[in-house]
Formats: C-alpha cells, sequence, structure tokens
C-alpha cells in the first residue's frame, strides 16, 4: 500500500502535540514543585510566625531559584526551638547534607540561650546560609572584600561585617538590623 503526503502529514502534527505537550506538562511540575512550601516553623506563636513568613520570604525568592539553577536542592528549611552541637553548646543554625547528595535541610534555632531570636536576625542567618550554599555549588571565589571604616564600637563594627550579601538585599530590614550573636554561635556543617 503507497503512502500519500496527507498520512505523514497527520504523523508529523501527532509527533508535535505529543511534544508540545510533553513540554508544558514538564513545566507545570516543575512550577508546581518550585512552589511547594519548604519552611516548616515548628515554633512560636501565630503572631510570631507570621513576622517569620513575612522577613524570610524575601529570602526565599531571591536564593532558591539560584540554588535550583544550581542544582542544589533545599528540601526543607525548619525553624527548630533550639539546636545543640554534639558538645552541648548552642547553635544558631544547621546545615545537613542528604546521603552525599545535592539535598539539603536547613535548620534554624528560633532560641538562642533564654532569648527569642527576631525575625530579622533568623532571615539574615538563612541568608547566609544559602549564599555559603550557592557559593559553593557555583564554586564561587569571592576577588575581594572590603572591610568597614575602623570603629571602636564592637557592636557597629561586628553588625556590618555579618550583612547578607546579594542582589536587592541592600534595602531589606536584615541588611541593616543585625544583633550581636552570643558566644556560643557556631555553625554545624556537613557537606
Amino acid at each position: 500500500m503507497r503512502s500519500n503526503p496527507s498520512d505523514l502529514m497527520l504523523v508529523a502534527l501527532w509527533v508535535a502535540g505529543a511534544v508540545a505537550l510533553w513540554v508544558a506538562v514538564s513545566r507545570l511540575f516543575s512550577w508546581y514543585r518550585s512552589r511547594t512550601p519548604r519552611l516548616r516553623l515548628l515554633t512560636g506563636t501565630r503572631p510570631q510566625r507570621s513576622a517569620l513568613r513575612a522577613a524570610l520570604a524575601p529570602v526565599l525568592r531571591e536564593f532558591l531559584p539560584l540554588l535550583d539553577k544550581t542544582g542544589r536542592d533545599v528540601r526543607a528549611i525548619v525553624l527548630v526551638p533550639t539546636l545543640s552541637g554534639s558538645d552541648g553548646e548552642p547553635l544558631v543554625t544547621e546545615v545537613e547534607q542528604i546521603s552525599g547528595s545535592s539535598s539539603y535541610i536547613l535548620r534554624l534555632a528560633h532560641r538562642l540561650g533564654g532569648a527569642v531570636r527576631q525575625p530579622d536576625e533568623v532571615a539574615g542567618v538563612l541568608a547566609e546560609d544559602l549564599l555559603y550554599l550557592y557559593r559553593h555549588a557555583a564554586a564561587v571565589t569571592v576577588v575581594r572584600q572590603t572591610a568597614p571604616a575602623a570603629s571602636t564600637d564592637d557592636d557597629v563594627h561586628s553588625a556590618m561585617l555579618r550583612k547578607p550579601v546579594g542582589p536587592k538585599w541592600a534595602g531589606h530590614p536584615a541588611a541593616s538590623r543585625v544583633s550581636k550573636r552570643s558566644r556560643g554561635d557556631r555553625r554545624s556543617v556537613q557537606i
């Protein structure tokens, strides 16, 4: 049986439709996955949690798409009441790599010692951790760092050194209001 040109055109239309459907479904799935909430707040009152969500939203919008593009998957960001290291010292944050893969879980402490940390401080710490993961994934090399002008006030000097670095962060409250951390501030990074 001979084939005519209309048969070939019909096959080409079916193939083009199947490819278009596959592209649409894959984009919809990736859009849905990027919209799933990765933030888990396991502590705090309702007003504290809403203030934390408001402070952390710009950080998540800024850094999570960048990490997704580099192949790093932040599975969850969990705010827990307290964190402690292996020696029992209090920790501010913990970054856990899941079984040698490129998937991570970040845990943030809501309290450090007896004091509840402010939402802007928690957002600043989260931004530092996500920036660390991005630099590690993208193999970014810091070429130059400029120290702030000499100051005798230790609080001002240390607060200026801990500003989150990244696009769109110049006007964020976490960039300007970071309180001084206690001596027990250590990171436990397992990479």
